[in-house]
């Protein structure tokens, strides 16, 4: 795992107010419950947990992917994203559109041909 991704992951975990221990201690104590209803044979209760798992840790996975997918991720002291003040998105172009022609592209009134 790379720093970024590790930073990531525990700006996340520190988001949900968790340490990296519940985390742990969370995910053996469900591996051990479906491992109980394995031994007892409730293979339907067995099969909704493993499959619950994994979507939960799938889903996990798909949010550090987009949460690194950010340019320039930033993170901040409280282990919270910082977004990004300098962006591009909220300046305004004062240049009116309309009015530019490019020289290069030729005058638009010149005729197409008829197709038959």
């Amino acid at each position: 795992m790379s720093h970024k991704d590790a930073l990531l992951e525990q700006a996340a975990i520190s988001a949900a107010g968790l340490q990296q221990s519940h985390i742990l201690g969370s995910f053996l104590l469900l591996i051990l419950i479906i491992t109980v209803f394995a031994l007892l044979g409730l293979k339907k209760i067995t099969w909704a947990l493993l499959l619950m798992l994994n979507l939960v840790l799938f889903a996990y996975l798909m949010k550090l992917t987009v949460d690194g997918s950010v340019k320039e991720t930033v993170i901040g002291a409280d282990g919270k994203i910082v977004p990004d003040v300098d962006s591009d998105e909220e300046e305004e172009d004062d240049d009116d559109e309309g009015d530019y022609q490019n020289p290069s592209l030729p005058d638009r009134q010149t005729e197409l041909p008829e197709i038959a």
